[in-house]
Protein backbone atom coordinates (compact mmCIF):
# COMPACT_ATOMS: atom_id res chain seq x y z
CA UNK A 1 0.00 0.00 0.00
CA UNK A 2 1.46 3.84 -1.18
CA UNK A 3 1.40 5.33 2.65
CA UNK A 4 0.60 8.49 1.05
CA UNK A 5 -2.89 7.24 -1.03
CA UNK A 6 -6.00 6.40 0.89
CA UNK A 7 -6.39 2.34 1.39
CA UNK A 8 -8.32 0.62 -1.38
CA UNK A 9 -11.32 -1.39 -0.38
CA UNK A 10 -12.61 -4.06 -2.77
CA UNK A 11 -16.17 -4.94 -2.46
CA UNK A 12 -16.32 -8.94 -3.84
CA UNK A 13 -19.69 -10.33 -4.86
CA UNK A 14 -21.72 -12.76 -6.64
CA UNK A 15 -23.17 -9.41 -7.63
CA UNK A 16 -24.84 -6.81 -6.71
CA UNK A 17 -28.32 -6.73 -7.15
CA UNK A 18 -31.83 -6.72 -4.98
CA UNK A 19 -30.90 -5.80 -1.06
CA UNK A 20 -27.20 -6.01 -1.41
CA UNK A 21 -27.25 -3.51 -3.37
CA UNK A 22 -29.43 -0.74 -1.97
CA UNK A 23 -27.15 -1.13 1.40
CA UNK A 24 -23.61 -1.37 -0.47
CA UNK A 25 -24.58 1.74 -2.52
CA UNK A 26 -25.28 3.60 0.91
CA UNK A 27 -22.45 2.35 2.58
CA UNK A 28 -20.03 3.30 -0.05
CA UNK A 29 -21.76 6.87 -0.57
CA UNK A 30 -21.82 7.51 3.15
CA UNK A 31 -17.88 6.13 2.84
CA UNK A 32 -16.23 8.56 -0.09
CA UNK A 33 -18.50 11.47 1.66
CA UNK A 34 -15.87 11.12 4.29
CA UNK A 35 -12.72 10.42 2.37
CA UNK A 36 -10.68 7.71 4.37
CA UNK A 37 -11.01 5.47 1.65
CA UNK A 38 -11.25 4.31 -2.21
CA UNK A 39 -13.48 1.74 -2.85
CA UNK A 40 -13.85 -0.65 -6.27
CA UNK A 41 -16.18 -3.17 -7.01
CA UNK A 42 -15.82 -6.36 -8.61
CA UNK A 43 -18.81 -8.81 -9.11
CA UNK A 44 -18.48 -12.54 -10.44
CA UNK A 45 -21.45 -12.80 -12.39
CA UNK A 46 -22.49 -10.04 -14.64
CA UNK A 47 -23.09 -6.27 -13.29
CA UNK A 48 -26.67 -4.90 -13.03
CA UNK A 49 -26.76 -1.60 -15.38
CA UNK A 50 -28.48 0.28 -12.34
CA UNK A 51 -25.06 -0.66 -10.54
CA UNK A 52 -22.69 0.53 -13.35
CA UNK A 53 -24.39 3.16 -13.76
CA UNK A 54 -24.54 4.85 -10.02
CA UNK A 55 -20.44 3.27 -10.30
CA UNK A 56 -20.13 5.54 -12.88
CA UNK A 57 -21.98 8.52 -11.36
CA UNK A 58 -19.75 7.96 -8.33
CA UNK A 59 -16.33 7.84 -10.23
CA UNK A 60 -15.64 4.25 -8.93
CA UNK A 61 -14.32 1.25 -11.09
CA UNK A 62 -16.54 -1.61 -11.32
CA UNK A 63 -16.47 -4.58 -12.92
CA UNK A 64 -18.40 -7.83 -13.92
CA UNK A 65 -17.98 -11.20 -15.50
CA UNK A 66 -14.63 -11.50 -13.54
CA UNK A 67 -15.85 -15.28 -13.34
CA UNK A 68 -14.70 -15.43 -16.50
CA UNK A 69 -11.29 -13.54 -16.10
CA UNK A 70 -9.82 -15.58 -13.11
CA UNK A 71 -6.30 -13.93 -13.70
CA UNK A 72 -7.69 -10.31 -13.23
CA UNK A 73 -9.54 -11.45 -10.31
CA UNK A 74 -6.46 -13.00 -8.74
CA UNK A 75 -4.56 -9.68 -9.91
CA UNK A 76 -7.60 -7.50 -7.98
CA UNK A 77 -7.10 -9.28 -4.78
CA UNK A 78 -3.35 -9.10 -4.88
CA UNK A 79 -3.59 -5.31 -4.90
CA UNK A 80 -6.57 -4.46 -3.03
CA UNK A 81 -5.86 -3.19 0.58
CA UNK A 82 -8.70 -4.66 2.15
CA UNK A 83 -11.02 -7.42 0.35
CA UNK A 84 -14.73 -6.76 1.97
CA UNK A 85 -16.64 -10.32 0.68
CA UNK A 86 -20.48 -9.93 0.29
CA UNK A 87 -21.13 -13.45 1.15
CA UNK A 88 -24.11 -15.61 0.50
CA UNK A 89 -24.16 -19.45 -0.71
CA UNK A 90 -23.83 -18.58 -4.39
CA UNK A 91 -22.36 -21.51 -6.68
CA UNK A 92 -19.35 -18.92 -8.17
CA UNK A 93 -18.79 -17.66 -4.56
CA UNK A 94 -18.60 -21.07 -3.17
CA UNK A 95 -16.11 -22.24 -6.16
CA UNK A 96 -14.18 -19.28 -6.17
CA UNK A 97 -13.74 -19.98 -2.36
CA UNK A 98 -12.58 -23.01 -2.52
CA UNK A 99 -9.86 -22.88 -4.82
CA UNK A 100 -6.21 -22.99 -3.61
CA UNK A 101 -4.46 -20.66 -6.23
CA UNK A 102 -5.61 -17.23 -5.21
CA UNK A 103 -2.99 -14.52 -4.02
CA UNK A 104 -2.76 -13.52 -0.53
CA UNK A 105 -5.17 -10.76 0.87
CA UNK A 106 -7.20 -9.29 3.69
CA UNK A 107 -10.48 -10.21 3.89
CA UNK A 108 -13.74 -8.84 6.08
CA UNK A 109 -16.48 -11.38 4.68
CA UNK A 110 -19.83 -9.98 5.33
CA UNK A 111 -23.01 -12.12 5.42
CA UNK A 112 -25.85 -11.32 4.27
CA UNK A 113 -28.40 -14.15 4.69
CA UNK A 114 -28.38 -15.16 8.54
CA UNK A 115 -27.17 -18.65 8.47
CA UNK A 116 -29.84 -20.96 10.76
CA UNK A 117 -31.34 -22.96 7.08
CA UNK A 118 -29.87 -24.71 3.90
CA UNK A 119 -29.32 -23.71 1.32
CA UNK A 120 -28.43 -20.35 3.08
CA UNK A 121 -26.70 -22.20 5.75
CA UNK A 122 -23.61 -21.19 6.91
CA UNK A 123 -20.60 -23.80 6.08
CA UNK A 124 -18.97 -25.33 8.86
CA UNK A 125 -15.79 -23.92 8.12
CA UNK A 126 -16.85 -20.60 7.15
CA UNK A 127 -15.91 -18.45 10.23
CA UNK A 128 -11.94 -19.30 9.82
CA UNK A 129 -12.07 -17.83 6.02
CA UNK A 130 -11.90 -14.37 6.63
CA UNK A 131 -9.83 -12.35 9.10
CA UNK A 132 -13.06 -11.17 10.54
CA UNK A 133 -16.91 -12.81 10.19
CA UNK A 134 -19.25 -9.93 10.08
CA UNK A 135 -22.96 -11.02 10.78
CA UNK A 136 -25.88 -8.61 9.29
CA UNK A 137 -28.43 -9.95 12.04
CA UNK A 138 -27.60 -10.79 15.83
CA UNK A 139 -29.86 -13.95 15.09
CA UNK A 140 -26.71 -14.95 13.15
CA UNK A 141 -25.17 -16.00 16.42
CA UNK A 142 -26.99 -18.57 17.15
CA UNK A 143 -26.88 -20.34 13.55
CA UNK A 144 -25.59 -23.84 13.82
CA UNK A 145 -22.79 -23.78 12.63
CA UNK A 146 -21.52 -21.06 14.93
CA UNK A 147 -23.06 -22.08 18.33
CA UNK A 148 -20.72 -24.76 19.14
CA UNK A 149 -18.24 -23.02 20.48
CA UNK A 150 -16.39 -21.44 17.22
CA UNK A 151 -16.70 -17.95 18.43
CA UNK A 152 -14.63 -18.13 21.48
CA UNK A 153 -11.79 -19.53 19.05
CA UNK A 154 -9.00 -17.58 18.97
CA UNK A 155 -7.93 -17.99 15.30
CA UNK A 156 -11.83 -17.25 14.50
CA UNK A 157 -12.91 -13.19 15.19
CA UNK A 158 -17.31 -12.58 14.37
CA UNK A 159 -18.74 -9.43 15.39
CA UNK A 160 -22.27 -8.06 14.22
CA UNK A 161 -22.72 -5.14 12.11
CA UNK A 162 -26.53 -4.72 11.10
CA UNK A 163 -27.62 -4.55 7.93
CA UNK A 164 -29.08 -1.15 6.94
CA UNK A 165 -29.12 1.65 4.54
CA UNK A 166 -30.04 3.93 7.21
CA UNK A 167 -33.90 5.24 6.98
CA UNK A 168 -34.87 7.36 3.76
CA UNK A 169 -36.77 10.59 4.22
CA UNK A 170 -40.57 9.50 3.22
CA UNK A 171 -42.93 11.67 1.66
CA UNK A 172 -45.97 12.43 4.05
CA UNK A 173 -48.66 9.69 4.33
CA UNK A 174 -51.30 10.33 2.02
CA UNK A 175 -54.76 8.29 1.69
CA UNK A 176 -56.19 9.99 -1.18
CA UNK A 177 -59.64 9.84 -0.24
CA UNK A 178 -59.88 6.39 0.36
CA UNK A 179 -61.44 4.98 3.15
CA UNK A 180 -60.41 0.85 2.70
CA UNK A 181 -57.78 -0.23 5.52
CA UNK A 182 -54.98 -1.29 3.29
CA UNK A 183 -52.40 -3.76 4.08
CA UNK A 184 -49.67 -4.13 1.77
CA UNK A 185 -46.34 -6.49 1.63
CA UNK A 186 -43.07 -5.20 -0.02
CA UNK A 187 -40.62 -7.48 -1.02
CA UNK A 188 -39.30 -10.62 -2.61
CA UNK A 189 -42.53 -12.82 -3.72
CA UNK A 190 -41.33 -16.08 -3.42
CA UNK A 191 -42.33 -19.13 -1.06
CA UNK A 192 -38.54 -19.44 0.26
CA UNK A 193 -39.20 -16.06 1.85
CA UNK A 194 -42.98 -15.42 1.54
CA UNK A 195 -44.90 -17.40 4.12
CA UNK A 196 -46.29 -20.46 2.40
CA UNK A 197 -49.91 -19.58 3.61
CA UNK A 198 -49.57 -16.07 2.59
CA UNK A 199 -53.01 -15.81 0.84
CA UNK A 200 -54.98 -17.69 3.65
CA UNK A 201 -53.70 -15.36 6.82
CA UNK A 202 -54.60 -12.47 4.93
CA UNK A 203 -57.89 -13.22 3.97
CA UNK A 204 -58.81 -15.67 7.31
CA UNK A 205 -58.67 -11.83 8.96
CA UNK A 206 -61.79 -11.16 7.44
CA UNK A 207 -61.33 -7.24 7.08
CA UNK A 208 -64.59 -5.79 5.82
CA UNK A 209 -63.61 -2.61 2.89
CA UNK A 210 -59.66 -4.04 3.56
CA UNK A 211 -57.73 -4.43 0.37
CA UNK A 212 -54.15 -6.14 -0.09
CA UNK A 213 -51.37 -4.66 -1.99
CA UNK A 214 -48.04 -7.26 -2.97
CA UNK A 215 -45.54 -5.72 -4.78
CA UNK A 216 -42.25 -7.74 -6.04
CA UNK A 217 -41.24 -10.77 -7.38
CA UNK A 218 -40.02 -12.80 -9.17
CA UNK A 219 -43.02 -15.37 -8.79
CA UNK A 220 -45.90 -12.39 -8.29
CA UNK A 221 -47.43 -14.26 -11.57
CA UNK A 222 -47.71 -17.52 -9.65
CA UNK A 223 -49.18 -15.59 -6.45
CA UNK A 224 -51.72 -14.10 -8.62
CA UNK A 225 -52.81 -17.41 -10.55
CA UNK A 226 -53.40 -18.74 -7.34
CA UNK A 227 -55.40 -16.12 -5.45
CA UNK A 228 -57.42 -16.04 -8.96
CA UNK A 229 -58.00 -20.03 -8.78
CA UNK A 230 -59.24 -19.09 -5.00
CA UNK A 231 -61.80 -16.51 -6.11
CA UNK A 232 -59.74 -13.55 -4.32
CA UNK A 233 -58.69 -11.28 -7.35
CA UNK A 234 -60.86 -8.69 -6.24
CA UNK A 235 -59.31 -8.69 -3.01
CA UNK A 236 -55.64 -8.99 -3.68
CA UNK A 237 -53.66 -6.01 -5.91
CA UNK A 238 -50.66 -7.94 -7.05
CA UNK A 239 -48.45 -5.37 -8.84
CA UNK A 240 -45.39 -7.54 -9.21
CA UNK A 241 -41.60 -5.40 -9.40
CA UNK A 242 -42.78 -1.39 -8.66
CA UNK A 243 -40.23 1.29 -9.29
CA UNK A 244 -41.59 3.74 -6.71
CA UNK A 245 -41.73 1.68 -3.45
CA UNK A 246 -41.81 4.75 -1.20
CA UNK A 247 -45.39 5.32 -2.54
CA UNK A 248 -46.44 2.53 -1.78
CA UNK A 249 -45.58 1.97 1.59
CA UNK A 250 -46.49 6.01 2.19
CA UNK A 251 -50.22 5.01 1.13
CA UNK A 252 -50.54 1.65 3.01
CA UNK A 253 -52.05 1.66 6.59
CA UNK A 254 -49.83 -1.67 7.56
CA UNK A 255 -46.95 -3.85 6.44
CA UNK A 256 -48.60 -6.98 6.35
CA UNK A 257 -45.26 -8.63 6.31
CA UNK A 258 -45.30 -12.82 6.89
CA UNK A 259 -41.77 -14.39 6.15
CA UNK A 260 -41.09 -18.11 5.94
CA UNK A 261 -40.00 -19.29 9.09
CA UNK A 262 -37.20 -21.00 7.52
CA UNK A 263 -36.32 -17.67 5.43
CA UNK A 264 -32.63 -16.31 4.78
CA UNK A 265 -33.05 -12.94 5.09
CA UNK A 266 -31.45 -10.30 7.44
CA UNK A 267 -31.41 -7.15 7.90
CA UNK A 268 -34.83 -6.55 6.14
CA UNK A 269 -35.05 -2.78 4.80
CA UNK A 270 -38.26 -2.70 3.90
CA UNK A 271 -39.08 -2.97 7.50
CA UNK A 272 -37.48 0.35 8.55
CA UNK A 273 -38.73 2.34 5.22
CA UNK A 274 -42.23 1.00 6.07
CA UNK A 275 -41.34 2.15 9.44
CA UNK A 276 -39.81 5.89 8.20
CA UNK A 277 -43.33 5.91 6.34
CA UNK A 278 -45.31 5.48 9.07
CA UNK A 279 -46.68 1.79 7.82
CA UNK A 280 -46.98 0.15 10.94
CA UNK A 281 -45.50 -3.82 10.48
CA UNK A 282 -46.93 -6.51 11.24
CA UNK A 283 -44.26 -10.16 11.58
CA UNK A 284 -44.16 -12.81 12.79
CA UNK A 285 -41.78 -13.75 15.50
CA UNK A 286 -38.75 -14.75 13.61
CA UNK A 287 -35.28 -14.50 14.85
CA UNK A 288 -34.81 -11.15 12.25
CA UNK A 289 -38.06 -9.56 12.79
CA UNK A 290 -37.62 -9.82 16.54
CA UNK A 291 -34.37 -7.51 16.37
CA UNK A 292 -35.98 -4.88 14.06
CA UNK A 293 -39.46 -4.30 15.15
CA UNK A 294 -40.16 -3.33 18.93
CA UNK A 295 -43.71 -4.99 19.79
CA UNK A 296 -46.35 -2.59 20.73
CA UNK A 297 -44.47 0.04 20.28
CA UNK A 298 -43.12 0.34 16.45
CA UNK A 299 -45.16 -2.82 15.29
CA UNK A 300 -46.56 -5.83 16.49
CA UNK A 301 -44.54 -9.21 16.80
CA UNK A 302 -46.72 -12.47 16.66
CA UNK A 303 -45.72 -15.43 18.12
CA UNK A 304 -47.87 -17.90 15.53
CA UNK A 305 -50.20 -17.82 12.54
CA UNK A 306 -53.13 -17.15 14.61
CA UNK A 307 -51.47 -14.07 16.45
CA UNK A 308 -51.07 -12.94 12.96
CA UNK A 309 -54.25 -12.65 11.91
CA UNK A 310 -55.66 -11.27 15.07
CA UNK A 311 -53.07 -8.70 14.71
CA UNK A 312 -54.35 -7.40 11.24
CA UNK A 313 -58.20 -7.56 13.28
CA UNK A 314 -56.61 -5.49 15.86
CA UNK A 315 -55.08 -2.82 13.97
CA UNK A 316 -58.35 -2.79 11.42
CA UNK A 317 -60.70 -2.49 14.56
CA UNK A 318 -58.77 0.33 16.54
CA UNK A 319 -57.52 3.17 14.36
CA UNK A 320 -56.57 4.63 17.83
CA UNK A 321 -53.87 2.31 18.70
CA UNK A 322 -52.86 2.14 14.70
CA UNK A 323 -51.88 6.13 14.55
CA UNK A 324 -50.24 5.29 18.08
CA UNK A 325 -47.84 2.37 16.53
CA UNK A 326 -47.69 4.56 12.81
CA UNK A 327 -46.15 7.32 15.10
CA UNK A 328 -43.79 6.17 16.99
CA UNK A 329 -42.44 3.98 13.91
CA UNK A 330 -41.94 6.89 11.84
CA UNK A 331 -40.07 8.50 14.91
CA UNK A 332 -38.14 5.96 15.52
CA UNK A 333 -36.99 4.43 12.61
CA UNK A 334 -34.08 7.32 11.71
CA UNK A 335 -32.51 6.43 15.45
CA UNK A 336 -32.97 2.81 15.19
CA UNK A 337 -30.30 2.02 12.73
CA UNK A 338 -28.85 5.10 11.28
CA UNK A 339 -26.39 5.33 7.84
CA UNK A 340 -23.78 6.77 9.54
CA UNK A 341 -23.31 4.00 12.85
CA UNK A 342 -22.69 1.38 9.92
CA UNK A 343 -19.72 3.52 8.20
CA UNK A 344 -18.09 4.32 11.30
CA UNK A 345 -17.98 0.51 12.16
CA UNK A 346 -16.78 -0.50 8.62
CA UNK A 347 -14.32 2.26 8.81
CA UNK A 348 -12.66 1.11 12.29
CA UNK A 349 -12.68 -2.11 10.60
CA UNK A 350 -10.97 -1.58 7.41
CA UNK A 351 -8.55 0.44 9.33
CA UNK A 352 -8.09 -2.72 11.85
CA UNK A 353 -7.32 -4.55 9.07
CA UNK A 354 -4.37 -2.77 7.77
CA UNK A 355 -2.45 -4.12 10.42
CA UNK A 356 -3.09 -7.71 9.64
CA UNK A 357 -0.82 -9.48 7.28
CA UNK A 358 -2.25 -10.54 3.77
CA UNK A 359 -2.64 -14.33 3.48
CA UNK A 360 -3.66 -17.24 1.45
CA UNK A 361 -7.43 -18.91 2.19
CA UNK A 362 -9.60 -21.24 0.49
CA UNK A 363 -12.72 -23.69 2.30
CA UNK A 364 -11.87 -27.26 2.20
CA UNK A 365 -13.67 -29.75 0.13
CA UNK A 366 -13.71 -33.53 0.84
CA UNK A 367 -15.27 -35.97 -1.18
CA UNK A 368 -18.93 -36.76 0.29
CA UNK A 369 -19.36 -40.72 -1.34
CA UNK A 370 -16.85 -43.11 -3.46
CA UNK A 371 -18.93 -41.99 -6.57
CA UNK A 372 -19.22 -38.15 -5.44
CA UNK A 373 -15.54 -36.87 -5.56
CA UNK A 374 -13.82 -33.66 -4.11
CA UNK A 375 -13.46 -30.59 -6.61
CA UNK A 376 -16.65 -31.37 -8.92
CA UNK A 377 -19.66 -28.91 -8.66
CA UNK A 378 -21.74 -31.43 -6.99
CA UNK A 379 -19.63 -31.80 -3.95
CA UNK A 380 -18.84 -28.30 -3.97
CA UNK A 381 -22.85 -28.20 -3.22
CA UNK A 382 -22.77 -30.83 -0.88
CA UNK A 383 -19.49 -29.46 1.05
CA UNK A 384 -21.51 -26.33 1.71
CA UNK A 385 -24.64 -27.92 2.92
CA UNK A 386 -22.04 -30.51 5.55
CA UNK A 387 -23.91 -30.72 8.97
CA UNK A 388 -27.54 -30.21 7.26
CA UNK A 389 -30.16 -32.62 6.50
CA UNK A 390 -29.86 -31.50 3.25
CA UNK A 391 -26.27 -32.97 2.66
CA UNK A 392 -28.29 -36.29 3.43
CA UNK A 393 -31.09 -35.93 1.35
CA UNK A 394 -28.82 -35.40 -2.03
CA UNK A 395 -26.06 -38.01 -1.06
CA UNK A 396 -29.11 -40.50 -0.39
CA UNK A 397 -30.63 -39.77 -3.20
CA UNK A 398 -27.58 -39.74 -6.14
CA UNK A 399 -26.45 -43.18 -4.62
CA UNK A 400 -30.09 -44.94 -4.42
CA UNK A 401 -30.36 -43.10 -8.29
CA UNK A 402 -33.51 -42.04 -10.14
CA UNK A 403 -35.98 -44.62 -8.96
CA UNK A 404 -35.89 -43.66 -5.05
CA UNK A 405 -34.16 -40.35 -5.34
CA UNK A 406 -37.58 -38.80 -5.53
CA UNK A 407 -38.37 -40.19 -2.67
CA UNK A 408 -35.72 -38.87 -0.85
CA UNK A 409 -36.31 -35.51 -1.78
CA UNK A 410 -40.06 -35.61 -1.08
CA UNK A 411 -40.08 -33.25 2.11
CA UNK A 412 -37.69 -30.59 0.99
CA UNK A 413 -38.87 -27.12 1.00
CA UNK A 414 -39.59 -24.32 -0.94
CA UNK A 415 -35.92 -23.33 -1.44
CA UNK A 416 -34.78 -26.36 -2.63
CA UNK A 417 -37.37 -25.65 -6.02
CA UNK A 418 -35.74 -22.16 -6.43
CA UNK A 419 -34.06 -21.26 -9.71
CA UNK A 420 -31.55 -19.39 -7.57
CA UNK A 421 -30.60 -18.92 -4.27
CA UNK A 422 -27.83 -22.03 -3.82
CA UNK A 423 -30.05 -24.52 -4.79
CA UNK A 424 -29.38 -27.23 -6.97
CA UNK A 425 -30.71 -25.78 -10.45
CA UNK A 426 -28.85 -22.40 -9.44
CA UNK A 427 -25.35 -24.95 -9.60
CA UNK A 428 -26.49 -26.47 -12.82
CA UNK A 429 -27.08 -23.10 -14.16
CA UNK A 430 -23.16 -22.34 -13.83
CA UNK A 431 -22.03 -26.00 -13.65
CA UNK A 432 -23.78 -27.49 -16.28
CA UNK A 433 -21.95 -30.48 -17.87
CA UNK A 434 -21.97 -32.00 -13.89
CA UNK A 435 -23.57 -34.94 -14.51
CA UNK A 436 -25.22 -35.39 -10.53
CA UNK A 437 -25.71 -32.06 -10.81
CA UNK A 438 -28.46 -32.74 -13.95
CA UNK A 439 -29.49 -36.08 -12.21
CA UNK A 440 -30.58 -34.04 -8.51
CA UNK A 441 -32.66 -31.24 -11.36
CA UNK A 442 -34.20 -34.15 -12.92
CA UNK A 443 -35.49 -35.53 -9.03
CA UNK A 444 -36.49 -32.15 -8.13
CA UNK A 445 -38.33 -31.22 -11.22
CA UNK A 446 -40.23 -34.98 -10.93
CA UNK A 447 -41.37 -33.98 -7.18
CA UNK A 448 -42.32 -30.30 -8.55
CA UNK A 449 -44.44 -32.12 -10.88
CA UNK A 450 -46.24 -34.69 -8.74
CA UNK A 451 -46.93 -32.31 -5.92
CA UNK A 452 -48.66 -30.09 -8.63
CA UNK A 453 -50.71 -32.44 -9.72
CA UNK A 454 -51.75 -33.59 -6.01
CA UNK A 455 -49.28 -37.08 -5.84
CA UNK A 456 -47.81 -38.67 -3.80
CA UNK A 457 -44.19 -39.44 -3.81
Amino acid sequence: MNIAAKPEVLHLAPHFGGGVGTVLRALVSASLSEGRFNHRLLCLDSLNPLMAQWAASQQIEARGDLWHDLQALKNNLARADVVHLHWWHHPLLNALMSRTDLPAFRCLLWSHVNGHHAPQNFPLDLAAYPDVMVLSTPWSLQAPALAHGRIESPNIRIQVIQSSAGAPSMPIRRKNGHTRFQVGYVGTVAYEKLHPEFLRLCVAADLPEASFIVCGGPDHERLRQEAAAQGLGAVFDIRGPVDNVSAVLSSIDVLGYPLNPQHYGTGEQVLLEAMAAGAVPIVLDNGCERHLVENGKTGMVCATVEEYIQALRLLHGNRALLRRLSLNARESAPQRYPLHALVSAWHQLYHESLGIAPRRRWLQTAAMAPDIPAGRPVSLLLNALAGTAAADLFRGALLGGPKRGAECLKNLSPAWFSATRGSPFHYHQFFPEDAQLASLCAMLREVSALTRQGVSV
